[in-house]
This record gives C-alpha cells, sequence and structure tokens, in this order.
C-alpha cells in the first residue's frame, strides 16, 4: 500500500507593487502631449505684421496651402514630429520603464521632455533642408508695385526661405501636456 504524503501549503500575499503600477498607468494612460499653436499664444505682434491674422491660422493655411492666394503647402508639425519620432520615442521608452518603477514623477517628466523634443523639431523644420518647400516667389522676394490705386502691393521680403522673417509663428510653437 502506497504511502500517503501530507503537506500544508500557507498562501500568503505580499504586496510586489503591481497595483501601484497599473494606477500610474492608468494616470499616463489620461494624459496627452501636444505640439502646436495654442489659442493663447496665437496672437501676432501688430507692429511687425500687417495682418490680423492668428499664428495657428497662419500654422494651418501654410500647413495646407493656400491656391487662392498663391502659396503652397509647407507643413510643420507633423513632418518635424515624424523626423523625430526614433528621439521623441526613446523619451516615451523611458517614460515607460519610470512607471514601471514606480516613479509617476519620472514618467511624466519624460512624457514632458518627450513633448518638448516634439516642440523643437517643429521649430528646427522651418530650416531644416529635409523639409523641401517651395522657395519664396520672385514677387515675395522682391514686391511688387502699388496698383492703380496706389495701394495692395506686396513688400518684398529679400529672401527665397520661407517663414522665417519674423520668426513669430516659429516662436509660437510650444508643447502642453494635460489631461485628456
Amino acid at each position: 500500500m502506497p504511502e500517503l504524503f501530507e503537506f500544508y501549503a500557507r498562501v500568503r500575499e505580499t504586496d510586489t507593487g503591481l497595483r501601484e503600477i497599473n494606477d500610474i498607468i492608468k494616470k499616463l494612460k489620461n494624459q496627452e502631449v501636444l505640439v502646436g499653436v495654442p489659442q493663447d499664444k496665437s496672437g501676432r505682434n501688430v507692429s511687425q505684421s500687417s495682418q490680423s491674422i492668428s499664428n495657428a491660422e497662419l500654422l494651418y493655411i501654410h500647413t495646407n496651402g493656400s491656391p487662392v492666394n498663391n502659396i503652397p503647402a509647407r507643413p510643420v508639425i507633423e513632418p518635424a514630429i515624424e523626423d523625430a519620432k526614433e528621439e521623441i520615442g526613446l523619451l516615451l521608452k523611458e517614460a515607460a520603464e519610470q512607471a514601471l518603477n514606480r516613479n509617476l514623477e519620472g514618467a511624466m517628466a519624460k512624457i514632458d521632455k518627450a513633448g518638448m523634443q516634439g516642440e523643437n523639431a517643429a521649430k528646427a523644420w522651418f530650416t531644416n533642408p529635409k523639409n523641401h518647400w517651395a522657395p519664396n516667389s520672385q514677387v515675395t522676394i522682391e514686391g511688387s508695385t502699388p496698383n492703380k490705386n496706389g495701394k495692395k502691393f506686396i513688400k518684398g521680403k529679400k529672401s527665397s526661405t520661407p517663414l522665417i522673417d519674423t520668426g513669430q509663428m516659429r516662436k509660437a510653437i510650444t508643447h502642453v501636456m494635460r489631461e485628456k
């Protein structure tokens, strides 16, 4: 007859931090980082610009182009972030590592740093040769003569490089981190 073995098991719950990690992940899932021109920063310095259009509106026009005004599309935000996606991805990976180490503040800091990387990439895109933007037209560079009423003319910019005259739109680009 086989011998019977008798054993006892005790189950003890230990805190491995899984609940805390889950809580941190929930908080992070509720965060978003946006790169662009927020409404409160979209104004333009009227003394430097004869236009009453905001930086956000200008960025939209230049991103999509305006055939009516002979403005070719010169997108900024999306291609700049696409170009910097490896650096941004590494920062987001570091944010995930911070979350797994139960460091919410560290994770949030890395996400904010990723937003800053996106912002810097967008600002640098204006002079990045990878943007492949069409140069300014001759009329934009040299200007035009006034019409018969002496009004409506284009003041020449003296540069073939688009979107860098005053730097207002570029300076208005920023990043914000907020809850969804």
